[in-house]
């Protein structure tokens, strides 16, 4: 049963979802994010969710292992290339053929602190990543296409509605360029006038504390143009989720629409936007997963997952949040109910070391402790927290750092220490 006090929410998701039918009869095509999962948390809108039905059962069809660490997961272009980054002192760029796991190429245009990024994809199969020093373009065959100075590390960019390249920088700089020549559409907007970057304090964009201002990937609602970040404001008690408007018409302006400072301890998460774009979610380092409304930045509820998780949270188009794993956590959904969380399930039994990835289908893929440093991949049915499969991740693989899906079904897991696994369904 629904109350009264349910009806503006549902009359604003009505309101939002002609629109965006409207929208997509007369602008079809806005979305220029490459198909398939083409950003680091699969979208423009953070959700680590795919549309693809991922097998139920696994078979481990290749693996590679890396000289360095891997920070986040990897993306994969329309032609199934997977393009992975890593902290090797050469070379941090790779692009392999997602079939066979094969180098195809790999770049040194880039530093080390790229691994801080996975590469965007456009859907003309651009590849935009940057680094300490620049944000760069290539084309799919490794051709350096443009470089743009830029002053800081970002963790990873986004596209916006218009397919600009828009992302902020550790130290706080927000900066959106043109996908075709890298040219700033408008000048870059310091959250923080004056600050410098500072390589030793890189390090506190893992954990999401005060050294790394801007720690996370913006969301980006592709519908209105709304741009939502964690930022920690120097001297402020605590992190904050903020949000800003890019306008693209003929003169571009970046507008501030709201902050709300509700992550105590620092942001644990990247925010994700719900499918109707009415909610964002993010989890603070306290041990809580937040909802918030996304056009005034509401706190609408709060729920006590009990540890800070060690990465983002993956979203499902009906809104049953699944955190990552952090220390001793345990496997869980969150279902959001509207005016409350709701405990879904959760699987004490299956320690949580990942991003566990929700598929089309109502599976999630989940990286599970297997004692030790030991780790498994788990197929969970996300209705009930049914386990339906499991293969192991040969070898020491510690923590997953982000689990990607590709057009074809197959799963990708990187785990810290630099090994990548593809799983398939059994021949």
């Amino acid at each position: 049963m629904t109350s009264a006090a349910d009806a503006p929410r549902r009359l604003r998701r009505l309101s939002r979802i002609a629109g965006a039918i409207a929208m997509t009869v007369g602008l079809a095509g806005c979305n220029l994010f490459g198909p398939g999962w083409s950003s680091v948390h699969a979208d423009g809108s953070n959700s680590d969710y795919s549309p693809v039905a991922g097998p139920t059962r696994l078979a481990l069809a290749w693996q590679k292992t890396f000289a360095g660490r891997i920070n986040l997961g990897p993306t994969v272009d329309r032609e199934g290339r997977v393009y992975v980054t890593t902290g090797t002192a050469t070379c941090p760029l790779h692009a392999l053929d997602g079939a066979t796991g094969a180098e195809l190429w790999c770049s040194s245009e880039v530093n080390q602190f790229a691994a801080m990024s996975s590469p965007v994809i456009d859907v003309d199969g651009r590849v935009f990543l940057a680094d300490s020093v620049a944000m760069h373009a290539f084309d799919h065959d490794g051709k350096v296409l443009w470089e743009t100075p830029i002053k800081g590390v970002p963790l990873s960019a986004q596209l916006t509605p218009n397919g600009r390249v828009v992302f902020i920088t550790n130290i706080g700089v927000v900066y959106v360029l043109r996908r075709e020549d890298g040219a700033a559409v408008l000048p870059p907007y310091e959250l923080i006038p004056g600050a410098t970057f500072d390589p030793s304090k890189v390090s506190a964009c893992g954990l999401g504390t005060a050294d790394c201002p801007v720690a996370n990937t913006p969301s980006v609602d592709l519908e209105t143009g709304t741009i939502s970040f964690t930022f920690w404001a120097p001297g402020a008690a605590q992190a904050s989720l903020r949000a800003m408007r890019i306008s693209e018409g003929p003169t571009p302006t970046l507008t501030a629409l709201w902050t709300n400072d509700s992550l105590p301890g620092g942001s644990a998460s990247s925010p994700d936007l719900s499918a109707d774009g009415t909610r964002i979610y993010v989890n603070d380092n306290a041990g809580a997963i937040h909802a918030l409304d996304a056009a005034t930045g509401r706190s609408i509820w709060s729920f006590p997952i009990g540890y800070a998780p060690f990465g983002s949270q993956s979203t499902s188009p009906q809104g049953l949040l699944m955190p990552a794993g952090g220390i001793g956590s345990p496997l869980l959904a969150v279902q959001d109910d509207g005016d409350h969380g709701t405990l879904r399930w959760k699987r004490t039994d299956l320690q949580n070391r990942g991003i566990p990835t929700q598929t089309a289908g109502g599976r999630s893929y989940a990286t599970i402790s297997a004692g030790g440093q030991l780790n498994d991949l788990v197929v969970v049915d996300t209705a009930t927290g049914a386990e339906l499969d499991r293969a192991p991740l040969p070898g020491t693989s510690i923590f997953s750092v982000g689990t990607t899906v590709g057009q074809d079904g197959t799963v990708l897991v990187p785990t810290i220490n630099g090994h990548l696994y593809a799983y398939r369904a059994p021949a």
